[in-house]
């Protein structure tokens, strides 16, 4: 995203694309807030890239499950 400096304001196409990535970047940050605040997902527990790996992906299964069950009821 743009970012506007001291004496140096945004200009309309700034404006429009800041617009465009704003709405879809809050809903990734949405569900990376939500990994953090209610999962405890702040820091990896194992070492490695693929442990990690796995770590993020039941996480976000958890999470995903967890949504699905509101909508189905």
């Amino acid at each position: 995203m743009h970012r506007a400096a001291r004496n140096r304001p945004l200009n309309s196409t700034q404006r429009i694309i800041n617009r465009f990535i704003s709405s879809l970047r809050y809903r990734v940050e949405q569900s990376i807030g939500t990994l953090k605040r209610c999962y405890h997902f702040v820091r990896m527990r194992y070492k490695g890239l693929a442990k990690g790996n796995m770590e993020l992906i039941l996480n976000s299964m958890a999470f995903n499950l967890k949504k699905a069950v509101v909508m189905v009821e």
